[in-house]
């Protein structure tokens, strides 16, 4: 791992694939809530080896970033680490010199990356949202209310009540283990679970922010201007899309506000983290193709 210090002198844990033959462009890679980056070494190996560089940190609140503050948060979190994406972008292609950058989020990357494409899409060429939804609703407006009324007592106070909601609930729907709504492939869960830099609750701050995030983002999508370049990508079975409810609204809230047609791809029975999956491999080459397909004027 290195280093990098964004523009409030915040010290980001950041890691380059580089092993790259013939470079076509680079990628921003974004990892999501309870992880870090380098869970991602296949994938961007793969990337890699199809052309594209890349480059992603752990985000702030996570993996070797804030190893003794792990799960943590603040208000303004979310925003800040968007910002941090920003200033990934300009450092990967001053790095690997690629006129043509991407970027990639999966789950609570997924978020960020939406709020990115909002602020910042005249910095890329383009996006995917893996394992991402449309939150919105009662469901938001109560989470919101809670973290909000937690936060200035109980800040670091462990968020179990927010993972009642969601991630334990996805368990009891699925009956497959602890945290078994991530993935089919047993091993890769067990591996999971049986790592500190994953397996743990993250607390009432990071919830607020989280949920101060989305609420940002629902309001100002509409900045996406109709020509940005965009895929949705999810499993079926998973949990945080709605069983593929919330995906579709997502693709149809990216239709009706920017006037953007994604490529939207629904893997069959997949899970949350379909770049773990048992169908992994089809996974990379759509995501490979879809950029490809941006760089050749056919998506």
């Amino acid at each position: 791992m290195e280093e990098l210090i964004m523009r409030d002198g915040k010290r980001v844990a950041v890691r380059y694939w580089d092993d790259v033959r013939t470079p076509r462009a680079s990628v921003v890679m974004v990892h999501g809530m309870c992880e870090y980056i380098s869970r991602y070494d296949d994938f961007c190996k793969y990337l890699n080896s199809n052309g594209y560089y890349v480059m992603g940190m752990d985000n702030r609140g996570f993996g070797h970033t804030d190893p003794d503050a792990m799960g943590k948060g603040y208000a303004g979190m979310f925003e800040d680490t968007v910002d941090d994406i920003r200033e990934e972008v300009d450092e990967v292609r001053k790095r690997f010199g690629t006129e043509k950058v991407f970027v990639i989020g999966h789950s609570y990357g997924s978020f960020l990356t939406q709020r990115f494409i909002e602020k910042y899409h005249d910095a890329v060429d383009g996006a995917i949202l893996c394992g991402s939804a449309l939150q919105g609703g009662a469901a938001l407006g109560f989470g919101s209310f809670l973290a909000n009324s937690k936060y200035k007592k109980h800040k670091d106070a462990p968020g179990y009540v927010f993972e009642k909601f969601t991630f334990v609930g996805y368990d009891k729907k699925l009956k497959d283990g602890k945290n078994g709504w991530i993935n089919r492939d047993k091993a890769a869960v067990a591996a999971y679970n049986a790592d500190p830099m994953c397996n743990f609750t993250c607390t009432v701050g990071f919830y607020k922010s989280f949920f101060d995030g989305i609420k940002l983002l629902n309001k100002e999508r509409s900045r996406v201007p109709q020509d940005f370049k965009l895929m949705i990508a999810s499993g079926d079975a998973d949990g945080v899309g709605g069983f593929g409810k919330l995906v579709k609204k997502l693709d149809s809230a990216y239709r009706s506000k920017c006037g953007i047609t994604p490529r939207l791809k629904l893997y069959e029975d997949g899970r949350h983290e379909i770049l773990n999956e048992i169908n992994k491999e089809v996974v990379y080459e759509d995501f490979v193709a879809f950029l490809d397909d941006c760089l050749d004027g056919k998506a």
